[in-house]
């Protein structure tokens, strides 16, 4: 076959089998969404026990909460490092797909540290802009890799991205919690758990 020369279909044909190979890497690194599903969904029920336990007991609340947000972030930082690792070596099909991919994350993360960062300055709560930017990187995921629960759970963070501006401050790390499940736990086990086609 010509590789100038191909017919529509022969070109939907490689483009199909380019995605359903990422979709099979990617289901390898479901890892990844459980792992981070898991640390924020425990960053956000230590948050919400310490303001609900603890209120008036802790000497600079801020402190502790971003203390106990660090402390699981570093954890999950230091875990991925080593998934990551042992994915990439053991890997044997790599698409641009899955390049991409990776640098739509990279880019989230950094824009939610600098998020963070300009909320505190502000005196903003950052958790709504922070599901915001995880929503729109996880809803892009499922879209590129044709996976539905990926974009349920990445519009599931732009609803609750919404919900928390009408709660209260104590009920604000539950709720996100709540999210972190829909939004990566139950996509992420779905995704490890999906057939292959």
């Amino acid at each position: 076959m010509d590789k100038n020369n191909l017919t529509p279909e022969e070109s939907f044909n490689i483009i199909n089998k380019a995605i359903s190979n990422f979709k099979m890497n990617y289901k390898e690194s479901s890892k990844i969404f459980l792992l981070w599903g898991w640390m924020l969904t425990f960053a956000c029920f230590s948050d919400f026990i310490i303001m609900k336990f603890l209120y008036n007991k802790v000497a600079n609340e801020l402190i502790f909460h971003l203390g106990i947000w660090i402390l699981f972030c570093l954890i999950a930082f230091i875990i991925q490092f080593f998934i990551r690792r042992k994915i990439d070596t053991e890997k044997k099909v790599y698409s641009y797909l899955e390049g991409y991919v990776k640098k739509l994350w990279w880019v989230s993360a950094v824009s939610c540290f600098i998020a963070v960062f300009i909320c505190i300055k502000l005196e903003l709560i950052p958790v709504p802009i922070m599901m915001l930017i995880g929503g729109i990187a996880t809803t892009t995921t499922g879209l590129l890799i044709k996976f539905k629960p990926l974009i349920v759970g990445g519009l599931a963070f732009f609803i609750f991205s919404i919900a928390i501006t009408f709660v209260s401050n104590e009920n604000i790390a539950l709720i996100t919690g709540v999210a972190m499940i829909c939004g990566y736990l139950v996509p992420g086990y779905l995704l490890k758990s999906a057939k292959e086609k």
